[in-house]
């Protein structure tokens, strides 16, 4: 009679276990939403060198680089006519390892070991109809032919947009099995340990589109080609369908009005991928970054979180870091954000402060209080809040801020304002994980590297 005349409570138990089992069975079926993060231990694909000779001619830089994952990496350089100086910089150092590389340009040249592919001859000869921006594309070509220097201009730089769609186009023509494409810039630096890594954790049959928003765009709905960018698989199969009479659509020429239209090469990749699969920008900063070295901020949110990108990148610190990191003291563990501080802050070891600098602290000191009567002030002012991991003071102006970032010089009268000193919160950067008593500064305080990933398989 009970059972007849209360069934809820027999039932109500079996309701919930339904709820519980149907929504475990939704979260093993679909990936977490993008943005989330995630400890997880990665393989390390860069063995250390055995034969470590610093700036010595003789030393390999590529020693123990895993090639083989090459086989399922399509790698594109995009570069500029003229710039030889930066081509030449980062094909000695950040992609001197990559034995399949695919260089376009706007002009077909010879760099080292590469042919630098004329991706603008790709295009419709309807490009050119109307269009004054390929008139530094016509000068490019008669220069060469009468054997004059290509300089690199404004005007040449207004070409570079329109080598993003055919730049597709060619990998995927080049290279039709490639599980992944990854398309990078001459003053783009890349940890290549960071991406094979990454790439091992997501399935290359999916729809990835990933990269970072431009900066200061964090909702923005394309990846910004100054971080980097990656194509799956899948994706570009979507995106570049194969025709009836043989090869695939390609991009350069379904979207051609759109990029006429728009300034911004990789918006209008963005744009394209959107409509042409459905696919949005699965937007894996702070591990693409197009921030430039001396702008990298570092902090407790991302001191474990793996780096792959960095943007702007002089010549010469392009060079300096590609030695350093080839040659720095081994370990398993991901490259992440706190890593880079043994590069960037080694000058750590000779003291907290340091003159004539300006390590880009931003939030402004009350004026009441006592920070503005001197750097040493300011330093302990520091010292107290516990949020504050560096300053910086020029002469009644004392600024705090709590992340760590590198910055730049200044000229000792600094525009007029005087001398102008920074300082870096030694004890709490310590507790982060931060040493300046070792020989060698490893930094490898994270039990875990804290992925930021679309979607794992």
């Amino acid at each position: 009679m009970r059972l007849t005349r209360r069934p809820w409570r027999f039932l109500f138990p079996i309701v919930v276990f339904l709820f519980f089992a149907a929504s475990l069975s939704r979260s093993r079926g679909h990936p977490q939403p993008p943005g989330g993060k995630h400890k997880l231990r990665t393989k390390s694909y860069f063995p250390p060198l055995r034969n470590v000779k610093k700036d010595s001619v003789d030393t390999d830089y590529c020693e123990n680089f895993p090639a083989a994952k090459l086989d399922e990496i399509q790698v594109v350089l995009k570069i500029g006519a003229g710039d030889t100086p930066k081509n030449k910089a980062h094909l000695s150092t950040v992609t001197s390892c990559i034995t399949n590389l695919i260089v376009v340009s706007d002009h077909e040249e010879k760099l080292g070991d590469h042919q630098a592919i004329d991706i603008l001859a790709e295009l419709p000869a309807s490009y050119t109809v109307k269009n004054t921006d390929f008139q530094a594309y016509a000068d490019h070509k008669k220069a060469h032919a009468e054997g004059d220097k290509i300089n690199y201009s404004k005007e040449g730089w207004k070409l570079d947009r329109f080598k993003f769609l055919p730049m597709v186009d060619k990998a995927h023509e080049l290279n039709p099995k490639a599980k992944w494409y990854v398309f990078l810039e001459s003053d783009v630096y890349f940890f290549w340990d960071t991406l094979f890594r990454l790439l091992d954790q997501i399935e290359y049959t999916g729809m990835h589109y990933m990269g970072s928003p431009p900066p200061g765009k964090l909702d923005g709905q394309y990846a910004y080609g100054g971080a980097g960018f990656v194509l799956s698989q899948g994706l570009v199969k979507k995106l570049l369908p194969a025709k009836a009479t043989g090869g695939f659509e390609k991009i350069s020429h379904r979207y051609e009005q759109w990029i006429k239209e728009n300034e911004h090469g990789d918006a209008v990749l963005g744009e394209a991928i959107l409509n042409a699969t459905g696919t949005r920008l699965q937007a894996l900063n702070p591990t693409f970054t197009g921030e430039e070295l001396k702008h990298i901020s570092i902090d407790r949110d991302n001191w474990c979180v793996p780096l792959l990108s960095l943007h702007r990148m002089s010549n010469e610190d392009m060079e300096a870091l590609w030695k350093w990191e080839r040659t720095r003291p081994f370990t398993v563990k991901p490259f992440v954000y706190s890593n880079l501080l043994a590069y960037t802050h080694a000058h750590l070891k000779e003291g907290g402060s340091r003159q004539f600098w300006d390590n880009l602290s931003e939030a402004p000191v009350p004026n009441e209080r006592p920070a503005h009567r001197n750097a040493g002030s300011c330093g302990s002012e520091c010292e107290k809040d516990p949020h504050c991991l560096q300053y910086s003071y020029s002469q009644t102006v004392c600024r705090f801020a709590n992340y760590i970032k590198l910055g730049n010089a200044v000229d000792e009268q600094n525009g007029g304002q005087g001398e102008f000193t920074s300082g870096w919160e030694l004890r709490k950067m310590g507790e982060l994980g931060f040493k300046t008593d070792e020989e060698h500064d490893i930094h490898d305080t994270c039990e875990e590297a804290t992925w930021v990933i679309p979607e794992v398989r």
